[in-house]
């Protein structure tokens, strides 16, 4: 039973390792103004530099107010290249 436990609890350590490492070149933040404009678009798919350039893109568009069209059209392209 203890041997059970024990490599239960490697695992999730090993899977939650990944997990993290997978996400780590993309903020909290960045990553949930991107979802905000793009829903769909699985960001762990995605380089990230073009996440950056995504959440680059949502700052820059926002201070020019523009609609939310106009940054949601964006940020997919810049995303789905």
């Amino acid at each position: 039973m203890n041997r059970i436990v024990t490599a239960s609890a490697a695992a999730l350590i090993a899977l939650t390792g990944a997990a993290s490492a997978m996400t780590s070149d993309v903020s909290g933040y960045d990553a949930a103004q991107i979802r905000q404009f793009a829903p769909n678009i699985d960001l762990s798919l995605v380089d990230a530099d073009a996440v950056a350039k995504a959440a680059s893109v949502i700052e820059n568009l926002e201070d020019d107010d523009a609609s939310f069209a106009q940054i949601q059209n964006s940020v997919r392209h810049v995303l789905t290249k």
